[in-house]
């Protein structure tokens, strides 16, 4: 070989190792560095391997998902990446070589299964929209930055939540809420990874929806319009997120009476303005009316709800209306009778907009009408139907124990207490209430889950004294056996409280919380 042909050989060489060292970099989008921090994702998720590296996405990272119902949920990931870490994160029409960030849906796991595979890129895969929506918190939480550049820490995750009901109810009738504050509290319930929040919109102070056929029912300056509702359906199902709306009935229910006292008054109204007539048709005619409305609305709730506790029965069965009703469907004269009667229709009413109806606890466990068992009762007080009997007679539970459950101005509980408690334990603070000896409940499917119920505050306090609550239940409810001491809990809850006051811009804390358990209430 001559030097000529050694030396146009060598240069060949040279520019085909140009070329490839030149792609390789071109295709690279991510780099590698050391990682020595702390992993801080609530809930805790089931399974999780990590290493000691993390990955940062260059400039010409993307992000990018095949199924375009997701997309989204890419846009909101973006905005909340940005509002987090200052990064600007693309989103991509295609794959291609800068697609780092991956989002799809896998029909082959569970529906709130999801996947987090970080390595060189960044793979999510999740059961279904809802699952994904998931993901992408606990992505949030893992979010770091340095030199300008985001990083996530290499780790693979596989995650799922023991309790398929996890919930947050806020009172928007007694306290009015803005539409800007029901969004903080999706965005809120999103990020701790609760799949329900239950709106009670109606009750004695003010009747919040809106109708087309009964307008007067609606309170002034105290309502929501349909296309509100249309809004915030919208917003809180692209975060994963299903609103169960509440229309409660037949007690607490005085707007509706008050309103239209030809449909839903008894004859001795001035002496029992609370609960509808049971035993008018038009009543039935005119709830089925509301219903069939908000379903227009809520298309994505499987559930509907309609109250059905604390209904005070004076006088009921005076009306005549009520008598003769009673006689045609042969209910007898025990007014609890045509209460349970009630609950059946109304369960009926539901189910013709393919909906599965809740109840408070309200109907008591002896009756001849048997309650049907299709229901899901939502058990707090434990004052007529305990738990325990519930289960036993074959209904759907979901816990919404008084203690530590509930954040009602100063009756509120620590984050500690919630941590100890259990899904199927009930307890509270009324020294005349069954459960003030807590009821504790063997494992059972029937208790599908947990929500924290928030009633009678004004809106100014619901974000600091839900923000460290609502995370304890999650904790114990996405995982019923307990993954990490309270201790831990409180060490990552710090972190990621910080994270949910930049998502929030509200950073209000609870000056009630460490340390206080509400015992009685003073004489």
């Amino acid at each position: 070989m001559t030097y000529n042909t050694f030396l146009n050989l060598f240069k060949q060489f040279m520019l085909l190792f140009t070329i490839i060292i030149v792609s390789v970099s071109c295709d690279r989008s991510t780099e590698k560095k050391p990682f020595s921090g702390d992993i801080t994702i609530l809930p805790s998720p089931k399974e999780i391997s990590e290493t000691s590296s993390q990955v940062f996405l260059l400039a010409q990272s993307e992000m990018y998902s095949s199924n375009a119902d997701v997309k989204p949920l890419l846009e909101i990931f973006q905005e909340e990446i940005h509002d987090l870490t200052g990064v600007n994160l693309e989103i991509s029409e295609e794959k291609n070589k800068n697609t780092d960030v991956l989002f799809e849906i896998d029909t082959k796991l569970a529906k709130e299964e999801y996947h987090v595979n970080i390595h060189k890129i960044i793979e999510i895969t999740g059961g279904s929209y809802q699952a994904l929506a998931m993901a992408r918190t606990t992505l949030l939480q893992l979010a770091t930055t340095q030199d300008g550049l985001l990083g996530f820490p290499m780790l693979t995750i596989k995650d799922y939540p023991d309790a398929s009901y996890r919930g947050l109810m806020i009172d928007l009738a007694r306290g009015w809420h803005p539409m800007a504050s029901i969004k903080k509290f999706i965005k809120m319930a999103s990020f701790y990874k609760s799949n329900y929040v239950h709106l009670h919109f109606t009750d004695y102070q003010s009747y919040t929806l809106p109708s087309y056929k009964y307008s007067k029912l609606s309170t002034p300056e105290r309502s929501y319009s349909f296309e509100e509702l249309e809004e915030l359906e919208a917003y809180s199902q692209a975060r994963g997120v299903t609103i169960i709306p509440e229309i409660d009935i037949p007690g607490h229910s005085s707007p509706l009476v008050e309103k239209y006292p030809e449909i839903f008054a008894i004859k001795d109204v001035k002496e029992n303005p609370w609960i509808i007539n049971m035993g008018n048709e038009e009543t039935y005619e005119a709830i089925e009316v509301l219903i069939s409305e908000l379903m227009t609305v809520f298309k994505a709730s499987p559930y509907f709800h309609i109250g059905g506790d604390e209904a005070i029965f004076y006088k009921v069965t005076d009306d005549p209306t009520v008598k003769a009703y009673m006689k045609k469907h042969q209910l007898g004269d025990d007014v609890h009778e045509l209460y349970r009667h009630f609950i059946v229709r109304l369960n009926e009413i539901v189910k013709k907009h393919d909906k599965q109806m809740c109840v408070w606890e309200g109907f008591r466990r002896e009756g001849n009408i048997e309650i049907p068992k299709d229901i899901i009762v939502f058990e707090f007080e434990t004052n007529r139907y305990l738990p325990n009997h519930l289960v036993e007679d074959g209904y759907t539970v979901v816990n919404t124990s008084w203690k530590p459950l509930y954040v009602v101005n100063q009756k509120k509980w620590e984050p500690k207490t919630i941590y100890n408690w259990n899904m199927w334990r009930w307890e509270n603070w009324f020294a005349k209430a069954p459960s003030i000896v807590p009821i504790q409940l063997k494992e059972t499917p029937l208790v599908i889950g947990a929500q924290m119920c928030s009633w009678e505050q004004q809106d100014k306090l619901e974000i600091p004294s839900l923000r460290k609550r609502l995370p304890a239940l999650n904790e114990r409810i996405w995982n019923t056996t307990k993954k990490v001491s309270y201790d831990a809990f409180m060490k990552y809850l710090k972190v990621t409280d910080k994270q949910l006051s930049v998502l929030i811009n509200d950073s209000r804390q609870d000056s009630l919380l460490l340390g206080y358990n509400f015992k009685k209430e003073k004489n």
